[in-house]
């Protein structure tokens, strides 16, 4: 069976322009509309014969991580802000696996670093976060440019009264033929042989998938390393659905083959984004479970805390706010000398 190729459907350049640009439920509703979808009443995934009902020349709604019975895995997350901070850290982990596979390409069977933190010393001669205020110049200021590698940026649509949240790496990317087993995966993981990635268990961000009406994907893998696979801009849709008569709710993407493989538009289309490699993840009318103004203050003290010492500094844009985040380490670390007020002394108290 083919995988469906939706350039017939739509212009590509538009289309990659539109998605990337769809911050509200409805921008994504109307976007969704104008691809041959078969409706998810239509079409209900069976994992022992995904093609049974599968409509050649259309996408399809696929579970995520091909698991029929995945909310309640995906809804695992507490607070909606842990969700981004994994984000974010796989946002890290893209960077640092980008210049890993670059030295293999160099030096075949170098010995990988022993930890990300070894990694991100090797790769960009950057120290601990909360060492880097007593660091010079030079390496304070490359910490500074690393940042823009990564940019989480929130963003609130006064009409829709919906927030999204929007996290870009310029990392190694996917290509389309593995964007399903990689970033849509649930539960599992290619991260266990190596110990310069953070995470390991498959979960990371896809708690974001319940917090948001919808979310978006766009992927495209770093030219060099695409290993032989096709080039192109890999994209998908997720979201919510409660099948009729059914209550085994789930979270599924658009498929454009049985397999689970997404669609995917030409490589020249990613020039129009901006998208050299690297993936973009966008969760439309996120749930902070507080009013907008609130989560608009706190956000940047929240990531601060929940990062306390990244590996990696990052960006961000908080409702038109710019900032870099190094984590609540190296904030205390680059306390000035007179701020002795800072630190209060207890005496002694008895056990």
């Amino acid at each position: 069976m083919k995988i469906t190729d939706v350039s017939s459907h739509v212009k590509p350049t538009t289309f990659i322009q539109h998605l990337t640009q769809a911050m509200t439920s409805k921008a994504l509703e109307a976007l969704v509309s104008t691809l041959p979808i078969i409706s998810e009443q239509v079409y209900q995934f069976d994992e022992d014969d995904a093609e049974k009902g599968w409509q050649e020349g259309h996408l399809h709604w696929v579970p995520i991580g091909r698991k029929r019975g995945n909310a309640g895995q995906i809804s695992l997350a507490k607070r909606p802000i842990a969700p981004m901070a994994e984000r974010i850290v796989n946002a890290i982990e893209a960077l640092i696996e980008l210049a890993r596979q670059r030295e293999l390409r160099a030096k075949p069977g170098a010995v990988a670093p022993g930890s990300p933190r070894e990694a991100v010393l090797r790769y960009f001669s950057i120290p601990p976060l909360d060492q880097l205020p007593a660091s010079g110049k030079e390496t304070r200021e490359f910490a500074r440019e690393l940042a823009r590698q990564i940019m989480l940026e929130l963003k609130w649509d006064k009409g829709a009264k919906e927030f999204a949240v929007l996290i870009r790496d310029r990392g190694i990317g996917q290509t389309p033929a593995r964007a399903h087993r990689t970033l849509l995966s649930l539960g599992s993981s290619d991260k266990g042989d190596k110990p310069y990635l953070i995470g390991v268990f498959g979960q990371g961000g896809s708690s974001a998938y319940a917090a948001s009406k919808y979310s978006w994907v766009v992927t495209r893998r770093a030219a060099d390393l695409s290993d032989g696979l096709d080039d192109g801009v890999a994209f998908t849709i997720v979201k919510h659905i409660i099948p009729k008569g059914r209550r085994d709710h789930y979270f599924a993407y658009l498929a454009a083959h049985p397999d689970g493989r997404v669609p995917y538009l030409p490589s020249m289309v990613a020039d129009t984004i901006g998208l050299k490699h690297g993936t973009w993840f966008a969760h439309v009318g996120y749930n902070f479970g507080q009013s907008g103004a609130a989560i608009t203050r706190a956000l940047y003290q929240a990531l601060n805390h929940v990062l306390y010492n990244p590996v990696l500094p990052f960006d961000t844009n908080i409702a038109g706010t710019a900032a870099t985040i190094y984590g609540n380490g190296y904030r205390l670390a680059n306390i000035k000398p007179e701020r002795k007020d800072l630190d209060k002394v207890f005496e002694a108290q008895p056990i």
